[in-house]
Formats: C-alpha cells, sequence, structure tokens
C-alpha cells in the first residue's frame, strides 16, 4: 500500500510500475486512480495539477483521494466576500471560491462580472460533501466557457472510467479530504481551524 501511495505521489512514476501493480485486482483502480489507464491527454491534467498548490488543495492530498474529486478541487480559487457578491442569506463574514479559470480569464476584475454559478460560499463543511454540491460544481466547469478542454475531457473520462470499473469513493476518504479543504479555508480567511 505504501508503495501505491509513493507512486502515486511521484510525477514520474513509470507505466510499468502500474502495470505490476495491477496484477489480480487493480488495486489503483479500486482507489479511483485511473492515470495509469486514463488518455495520455487525462494523464496530462492529473499530473500538472499534481505539481501545482492551490490555497485549498495540495500535492499530497493526490494519495488521499480520488483523481476526480482532486481535479474537481483543484479548479477552484479563494474569493473573498464582497457587497458585490455576498450571498443575500449570510449577512456574517464567509468563506468563498470560484472557477480559477473565471479569475484567470479576468472575469474577476471588477467583482461584477464573474458568473454567479462559478461562486460558492459553503454554509460548513458538510455542504462541500453532499452529492449535488460536487454535481453543481462540476456542472460549472464542464459548461464554462474558461476551462480547458483537456479538463473537461479528463472530467468526462474520469467519470466514465470509475462507471465502468464499478468504483465508489471509499467509505470516509472524501470526508477526511473535505475536511482538509475545510480547514483550509479558514486558516486562509484567517478564522480558527476545527
Amino acid at each position: 500500500m505504501q508503495a501505491l501511495i509513493r507512486a502515486a505521489e511521484n510525477s514520474s512514476t513509470s507505466a510499468a510500475f502500474w502495470k505490476a501493480q495491477s496484477s489480480g485486482k487493480d488495486k489503483a483502480v479500486e482507489m479511483r486512480k485511473f492515470e495509469h489507464v486514463a488518455s495520455n491527454d487525462t494523464k496530462r491534467v492529473i499530473v500538472n495539477a499534481r505539481k501545482e498548490s492551490t490555497p485549498f488543495v495540495y500535492p499530497e492530498d493526490f494519495a488521499t483521494i480520488s483523481d476526480y474529486e482532486f481535479l474537481l478541487f483543484h479548479q477552484v480559487v479563494p474569493l473573498p466576500c464582497t457587497p458585490v457578491n455576498e450571498p443575500s442569506h449570510r449577512k456574517d463574514e464567509v468563506l468563498g471560491f470560484c472557477c480559477k479559470h473565471c479569475v484567470h480569464a479576468g472575469e474577476w476584475t471588477d467583482g461584477n462580472s464573474i458568473s454567479k454559478g462559478s461562486m460558492h460560499f459553503p454554509v460548513d463543511w458538510n455542504t462541500l460533501t453532499e452529492k449535488n454540491f460536487l454535481q453543481k460544481l462540476l456542472n460549472h466547469f464542464m459548461a464554462c466557457p474558461n476551462t480547458p478542454r483537456e479538463v473537461k475531457d479528463a472530467f468526462g473520462e474520469l467519470k466514465r472510467l470509475a462507471m465502468e470499473h464499478g468504483t465508489t469513493a471509499k467509505r470516509g476518504s472524501r470526508r477526511r479530504f473535505i475536511m482538509k479543504i475545510w480547514d483550509r479555508m479558514k486558516r486562509y480567511y484567517g478564522r480558527q481551524s476545527t
């Protein structure tokens, strides 16, 4: 198991290693790690994401969560709550994030032009674990004109591979990952971690 985690953390792990690991049951696939069976384009997207930290997702998180969820949360960046984007149902200081592709495209320069579908202000960490919330994130990235085509294709392929192999998230893995993200959000915004 440790060898698999080390291999997942190392972006230069060879395909031969993954093939050797796949004798019998494919442990990597059981962990929803599809880099070794994905297309070259999807592999490139995953490897690039593993090389780059975001304020909420770190490369070392890759070994602890599915490729899909790692990539999903890798697409968001902090969004400070301002009077322009503050949710009407929340008047206290809130934690927020938005699509990094919309930000990089310059849609956040005036605070008004970023699409509401790319801004999220979760009430607590439980909100982030809800399936409909994860689907809402994915829907934005798939429809966003700023999300690179290769990232959209990677999401599609990772979902397809999970369905083909009949894999599901390991009990508690998503929850632990989301709690890390929530704590990082709180630290980023100067709040105590939970």
